[in-house]
C-alpha cells in the first residue's frame, strides 16, 4: 500500500516538473493538432447537449402542468354539464378521447424525451475522463522521452550502461500507454460528434411528432366540442327557467289620472264634481253696495274651500283668479275704482285696537299734544324709511293669521283696500 501510494506521489511530481519545463520552454511536448480539434469538437458538442436537456426538463415540465390543468379543466366541465342538457353522453366520451391522446403525449415528451436525452448526455462525462488521462499519459510519456534523453547524453556507455535501459523501457511503457488511449479516442471523438446529427433528428423527431399528433386529435374533438355547444346553446328555449308570465296594466283609476267614472276608490268630493254640475253664475242687477258683500262672501266661501282641499294654496293666487272671474261676469263693474267694502270696513274696525281715554294737552309741554291730534295722524300712511326707491307705500289691514297659514317669522297676513289679500314683511311696514 506504501509503495503503490510513493508510486502516485512520485508520478504527480514528474508530470506536474514535466509541465513546468514545458510552460519555460526547457522541455518539448508533443503536438497532436487533429486530437486537438476533436477534443474541442466535444467540448461544444457536450456544451450544446447540456443546454438542450436542461430546456428539454423544463419544457417537460411545463407541459406536464399544463396537460394536468387542462385534464382539470375537462372535469370540471363534465360536472358543470347537466344531465338535462342534449348529448351529455356524446360530450363526455369526447373528453375521454381527449385525456387519452394527452396522456400519451406527457409519456412521450415528458417521459421519454427527457431520458432519452439524459442517456446521450452522459457519455460525455465518460469522454471527458478520457481525454483527461489521455492527457496524464501523453505528459508521462513526454517525461519518460525527456528522461531517456538526458540519460542517454549523460552516460559513457551507451550500450552496457543500465540506466539507458532503464529509461529506455520507461520510456516504451508510456509510448504503449499513450498511443493505446489516443488511439481509442481518435476512433471515438469523431464517431460521437456525427452522432449529433442523428441525435438532433431523433430528439426533436419524437417532440414534434408527438405533438402533431396531439394536436391534429385534439383539434378534431375540438371542432365537435364546439359543435355540441352550438347545439346547447340552440336548445336554449327549452331549458330556459318557467318564468311568470306578465301581468296586464290595470288602467289607473279617476283618483290620479281624474278621468275616472266616480265608481271604485273615488273620494267623494270628486263624486260630487262629476255628478253636480257647477252652476251657471247669472249676473243679477243689485246695488253696489250688495253687490260687493255678495261678491265678498262668494270669495271667501270659494277661498275656504279651495285652503281645505289644498294645503299649499296661496291668498294671493285665490284672490287673483276672483279677481278674474268677476271681471269677466261683470265687466261693467270692474271698471269701476275700487271702494272698501263694508263687511271689510267692519272687520277693520273691529280688529282695531280700543279706544284710548281722552288726554287733555299740558300747557308746559310744546311737544304734548293731544289724543284728538295723534289721532289723526294715525290715519295717515308715514313713509316708510326701508322701503326701497321707486317703491310707494300703500296702507294695508293686518289679518290674524291662522294655524293653516303657517307663515314664517316677520311675515304677517294683511289686505289692501280693493279687497286683495297676502302677506307682506312686516320690516318694511310701520303702523299707521
Amino acid at each position: 500500500m506504501a509503495d503503490l501510494f510513493n508510486k502516485h506521489i512520485k508520478k504527480a511530481t514528474a508530470r506536474t516538473k514535466e509541465k513546468l519545463l514545458e510552460g519555460i520552454g526547457k522541455a518539448k511536448a508533443t503536438q497532436d493538432e487533429v486530437f486537438d480539434q476533436h477534443a474541442a469538437n466535444l467540448a461544444k458538442q457536450a456544451k450544446n447537449c447540456e443546454k438542450l436537456h436542461k430546456d428539454v426538463k423544463t419544457y417537460s415540465a411545463a407541459l406536464k402542468t399544463l396537460i394536468t390543468a387542462e385534464r382539470s379543466l375537462r372535469d370540471t366541465i363534465r360536472e358543470n354539464y347537466e344531465p338535462d342538457w342534449p348529448e351529455r353522453e356524446h360530450l363526455t366520451a369526447l373528453f375521454d378521447n381527449l385525456d387519452i391522446q394527452s396522456n400519451d403525449l406527457e409519456k412521450a415528451v415528458c417521459e421519454d424525451l427527457p431520458q432519452s436525452v439524459s442517456q446521450y448526455v452522459q457519455q460525455f462525462a465518460d469522454l471527458k475522463k478520457k481525454v483527461d488521462k489521455r492527457g496524464r499519459k501523453l505528459v508521462d510519456y513526454d517525461h519518460a522521452k525527456n528522461q531517456f534523453t538526458s540519460t542517454k547524453a549523460s552516460s559513457k556507455k551507451v550500450d552496457s550502461d543500465p540506466k539507458i535501459a532503464k529509461a529506455q523501457q520507461e520510456l516504451q511503457q508510456a509510448q504503449d500507454l499513450y498511443l493505446e488511449i489516443n488511439k481509442e479516442l481518435l476512433e471515438i471523438l469523431p464517431a460521437t460528434y456525427d452522432s449529433r446529427i442523428t441525435f438532433f433528428v431523433d430528439t426533436l423527431q419524437s417532440l414534434f411528432n408527438a405533438q402533431s399528433i396531439y394536436q391534429t386529435e385534439a383539434a378534431k374533438i375540438h371542432k365537435q366540442i364546439v359543435s355540441q355547444l352550438d347545439r346547447l346553446g340552440e336548445s336554449m328555449d327549452y331549458l330556459r327557467v318557467a318564468r311568470p308570465e306578465p301581468r296586464s296594466v290595470t288602467p289607473i283609476d279617476g283618483v290620479s289620472t281624474g278621468q275616472g267614472n266616480g265608481k271604485g276608490n273615488a273620494s267623494p268630493e270628486n263624486a260630487s264634481r262629476q255628478s253636480t254640475p257647477s252652476p251657471v253664475q247669472i249676473p243679477v242687477p243689485v246695488t253696489p253696495s250688495n253687490d260687493n258683500t255678495s261678491q265678498h262672501r262668494q270669495s271667501q266661501v270659494s277661498r275656504a274651500s279651495e285652503d281645505k282641499g289644498n294645503p299649499f294654496g296661496s291668498d294671493d293666487d285665490t284672490n287673483q283668479q276672483e279677481e278674474k272671474f268677476e271681471n269677466k261676469v261683470y265687466p261693467k263693474l270692474a271698471q269701476a275704482p275700487p271702494t272698501a267694502s263694508p263687511r271689510s270696513e267692519t272687520r277693520e274696525k273691529a280688529k282695531a285696537p280700543p279706544p284710548k281715554p281722552k288726554k287733555e294737552k299740558d300747557p308746559t309741554n310744546p311737544f304734548d299734544e293731544d289724543s284728538e291730534e295723534e289721532g289723526r295722524k294715525a290715519n295717515v300712511a308715514p313713509e316708510n324709511p326701508n322701503a326701497p326707491p321707486g317703491i310707494t307705500t300703500e296702507q294695508r289691514s293686518v289679518l290674524e293669521a291662522k294655524a293653516s297659514d303657517e307663515l314664517d317669522e316677520g311675515w304677517r297676513l294683511g289686505e289692501l283696500s280693493n279687497g286683495k289679500r297676502g302677506v307682506f314683511p312686516e320690516n318694511f311696514t310701520k303702523k299707521a
